[in-house]
């Protein structure tokens, strides 16, 4: 009993005192690579500070008064909490914790606090949430605490619609927040002539109108079914738009007002509280839209959108490009449902698409085009990285990884019936360790992490097609079924025809929006080391939660986590140190000719070992499957 409660002590510390350590000087170690401003003041940072420190405290009462434990992963709470804080924030300790972090970032006027730790401590909650906790909260006790109104016609609660403003329109704040006070001089989508176009201050009643129809969207919803599309659908608007606002900045027009009534005042006044960015696609459109479908008669809310929409123009707080990608965009919004059953349909088919072909004894597997193609993606990068003379320091990087990816997978996953596997991080490890021996190992580096999302995302379409890195059973709305005889979800998990999460398109989308990110920092000049930190950061994030969902039989489980979510920890860990080091900017990019045919040759290599095998022979290294 006494050891029992020593450890609970030091896992408590480990959290209450070791992590705000690290953190700090974290921060501190960071701050020369941040270039972005600080913002905010420190009465207000304090004021985050002392709200997310009495949410936690508030939070953790709960959990032992109601739940019978403390916020420990590893020594749970018996009793799954629902009242209190926990009724109206799903996760109050992180939220205050998040809360502290930017506060203490905010008042201490730190950039690498506000704009690296603070996020990356969002980013590893969720990743936390969605990896481990709510898994582990239905494994114990068949139900998790519940966000969104339930899928019924039925009359909306007081709860419901404080639920939209807790869970909505906060977190829509401070992401706007986050973005504009960035800082960074973003492009004005225009047409030549729009800078000519006359304001007209009337019309800026029409476009404040939209801030009092968000406030009271959930009053005009009828149903509980109604608000709880409502909410889901500004999830999905939040996450496209923002990353279009972060990856693509854009600027709004700030043409010059001539009248001077109260209604050009009051554009002049949110002028002077809305910095001219973030303006490409329009919210204010997608916000309008996504309220009218809920106004009765039908006619009024697009009555209503039209009128918004042509009104961002005619106050001059937007270009008519801005409006034209948020009605493009809103299709997508409105129905997330259609885009994602699109999406899980054509992940079902690649999964089935196995093709072979035979010479002889050899096999040739249709899913080896994929990683050759990643490979050549990747090799590209760090051929133009190291520039003409250097093209064999860059193929000896990528030869290095490959066969760092076989000799992990052999080490962990290897067996009579897996006799030639590939392993993502013992690629990762080969390529990192080859570049340390040049001294253009920054260079290298960067690059290396610059294209891998892109490498790793083509890549998980051969894993879709082979069956590797496949998903657990999942509900049949959400999960793909593989029948082909020859993938594994067949022949080694027996899951054939099962509905299995598309771990591979989770994956997918995860790397797409990270090398965005990348290619956007690089462009910036942002260190290498930073560019090389946040991708090992993000990247365990996502397979941290990636894995909670796979569903592969020979993978472990140690001490209450897969055996490669350990190794996400690690990443992530290893991604914060990698910030914190002093590097060189991005090199310009150029590929020569003799880049160009060198990665076509990787590619070919790649291709040959992932997709070129002797199927009837028992030797070492001879099988794909």
């Amino acid at each position: 009993m006494a050891g029992g409660v020593i450890w609970k002590v030091l896992y408590g510390a480990l959290f209450v005192l070791v992590l705000p350590c690290l953190l700090t000087l974290w921060a501190k170690a960071a701050e020369p690579n941040v270039a972005l401003p600080a913002y905010g003041s420190a009465p207000l940072g304090w004021l985050f500070t002392i709200g997310g420190l009495g949410l936690m405290l508030d939070a953790v009462t709960d959990l032992w008064r109601l739940g019978g434990g403390l916020p420990m992963n590893a020594y749970p709470p018996q009793r799954l909490v629902t009242q209190g804080t926990f009724r109206w924030v799903p996760h109050p300790i992180y939220a205050g914790f998040a809360a502290v972090c930017h506060g203490v970032s905010m008042a201490s006027g730190s950039s690498a606090g506000l704009w690296l730790v603070t996020p990356a401590v969002v980013l590893a909650s969720a990743a936390l949430v969605l990896g481990y906790e709510s898994v582990d909260l239905r494994k114990r006790c068949g139900d998790t605490v519940h966000i969104l109104p339930a899928d019924q016609i039925t009359p909306l609660s007081s709860e419901d619609r404080i639920h939209f403003f807790i869970a909505v329109l906060i977190p829509w704040l401070a992401l706007y927040e986050f973005t504009v006070n960035m800082g960074v001089q973003g492009v004005p989508y225009r047409f030549p002539f729009e800078d000519r176009l006359p304001v007209y201050s009337w019309t800026a009643l029409i476009y404040e109108s939209t801030y009092v129809t968000v406030a009271i969207a959930p009053w005009l919803a009828q149903t509980r079914r109604d608000l709880r599309q409502l909410m889901i659908s500004a999830w999905v608007a939040m996450g496209i738009v923002f990353p279009f606002y972060w990856i693509l900045p854009s600027a709004a027009p700030r043409p010059v007002i001539e009248d001077t009534g109260w209604l050009a005042q009051l554009l002049l006044w949110e002028r002077g509280n809305c910095p001219p960015f973030a303006a490409f696609p329009s919210f204010h459109v997608l916000w309008t839209i996504l309220i009218a479908r809920m106004v009765l008669p039908r006619w009024l809310g697009v009555l209503y959108a039209t009128a918004v929409a042509v009104c961002c123009v005619t106050t001059g707080m937007h270009y008519i490009p801005d409006v034209l990608a948020a009605l493009a965009i809103a299709p997508l919004v409105l129905e997330p449902r259609y885009s994602w059953d699109a999406s899980r349909r054509l992940t079902e088919r690649i999964a089935n698409s196995w093709l072979e072909w035979r010479i002889g004894s050899v096999r040739l597997i249709n899913h080896g085009l994929y990683a050759g193609a990643a490979g050549c993606v990747q090799t590209l990068a760090l051929m133009a990285a190291v520039g003409p003379g250097g093209e064999w320091k860059a193929f000896t990087v990528a030869i290095a990884g490959l066969i760092g990816a076989g000799a992990w997978a052999q080490w962990v996953e290897g067996s009579s019936r897996l006799r030639r596997p590939f392993g993502f991080y013992g690629g990762l490890i080969g390529a990192v360790a080859a570049c340390l021996f040049f001294d253009e190992r920054w260079t290298l580096l960067a690059a290396c992490c610059l294209t891998g999302p892109w490498m790793q995302a083509i890549g998980r379409l051969r894993c879709l097609v082979n069956g590797c890195c496949h998903g657990a059973p999942a509900p049949d709305g959400i999960g793909i079924r593989v029948t082909h005889e020859r993938s594994r979800v067949t022949r080694l998990a027996h899951l054939a025809n099962v509905p299995i999460h598309p771990t591979q398109l989770y994956s997918i989308a995860c790397n797409v929006m990270l090398g965005l990110a990348l290619a956007r920092l690089w462009a910036y000049g942002c260190p290498v080391s930073l560019i090389c930190g946040l991708y090992l950061l993000v990247n365990g994030a996502a397979r941290f939660v990636e894995e909670a969902y796979r569903g592969e039989p020979q993978t472990s489980v140690v001490l209450g986590l897969r055996f490669y979510q350990w190794i996400a920890i690690g990443s992530i860990i290893a991604g914060a140190v990698v910030t914190s080091l002093p590097a060189p900017p991005p090199v310009a990019l150029h590929l020569s000719s003799t880049g160009l045919i060198a990665a076509l040759l990787f590619g070919l290599l790649a291709a040959g070992a992932m997709g070129v095998d002797v199927p009837e022979s028992d030797r070492a290294l001879a099988r794909l499957t």
